[in-house]
């Protein structure tokens, strides 16, 4: 690849990724419930168009405004009294591994009345929009908020995100592929069925299977995410994530993994370089990270990989 087309692309890459960044916090820059002082984030993470958190809070009111949607999964059962807009006061209780979902530009009053803990996550508006265009008919969706909601799929994302956000190396790929699983889903849970678009069987043709393979090679080494990889497969995230798991038998995420591994093993196997120069080659965070995966995908360690070599 010419040395200056990689440079530009890499400026670009970069550039779309800082602006992805700061749209939540932009759009969050007048929001009232982080300024009150019963909100205590323990802790919280962010990948461009989502953002997470876990929440303690003290009993008491405060006040939700944002032009993103919002998401509580309920860490601890949650009682109280919440307003949507302008309407009226609704006693709503929402328990243990239930959540709420709050459309952006819906302004929500909540009163509870005791401390509670809950996941809370933030999705740009743009990850529903795209993913209403292609899987609802008419491509629109008039998302109200919901509360007191129990899907299995949405619990086991809500709780992967969580340990994500806890987790010492984060993983955008991931990251991206639970956002949209979490937007389509929730779409699902809000729009009547007969709108539901049936998917396409697989728009993941070898031409652009080969693109997605040869920009994976040449990027290994930068943060990837998922929306990097739909949009070079020319698909949106939504149809790309199943169609490349389709095509390649795992998901994205999983490809990146191994692919980041076998050149860390040929690089281990053809240069003298240390673990900590090959960590970053192949797009690890540090040396420790490189050795956590390497352990749990091969079963040793790059030390003991390294010296079955010699």
């Amino acid at each position: 690849m010419n040395p200056r087309r990689r440079t530009i692309d890499l400026l670009d890459l970069a550039a779309r990724k800082e602006a992805a960044a700061t749209a939540l916090e932009t759009a969050d820059d007048h929001n009232p419930f982080w300024d009150y002082p019963g909100v205590q984030v323990e802790s919280t993470r962010s990948w461009g168009l989502i953002s997470a958190e876990i929440v303690s809070r003290t009993a008491g009111r405060v006040v939700w405004r944002s032009r993103n949607h919002r998401i509580v999964y309920a860490l601890s059962d949650i009682h109280g009294m919440i307003r949507n807009g302008n309407g009226p006061p609704q006693t709503r209780p929402l328990m243990r591994d239930h959540f709420s979902f709050r459309p952006g530009g819906i302004t929500l009053q909540s009163t509870i009345d005791a401390p509670v803990r809950f996941i809370h996550i933030v999705q740009s508006r743009e990850v529903y929009d795209n993913i209403t265009s292609e899987m609802v008919r008419g491509g629109v969706v008039d998302f109200e908020p919901r509360t007191g909601l129990h899907d299995p799929l949405i619990s086991q994302i809500a709780l992967t995100i969580g340990n994500e956000i806890e987790g010492e190396y984060p993983d955008h790929v991931l990251a991206d592929a639970l956002n949209t699983a979490l937007a389509v889903q929730v779409t699902r849970l809000c729009t009547d069925p007969a709108a539901i678009a049936l998917e396409p069987s697989n728009g993941l043709s070898r031409e652009r299977l080969r693109r997605v393979y040869d920009y994976i090679e040449v990027h290994l080494d930068d943060r990837l995410t998922l929306t990097d990889l739909a949009r070079v497969a020319c698909l949106s995230p939504y149809h790309f994530s199943r169609s490349f798991k389709q095509a390649v038998g795992v998901g994205p995420q999983r490809y990146v993994m191994r692919r980041r591994v076998e050149r860390a093993k040929a690089l281990m196997r053809l240069t003298d370089q240390s673990l900590a120069i090959i960590a970053q080659e192949v797009g690890f965070a540090d040396q420790s990270h490189l050795i956590s995966v390497f352990r749990r995908e091969i079963g040793v360690t790059p030390g003991h990989f390294r010296a079955a070599l010699s």
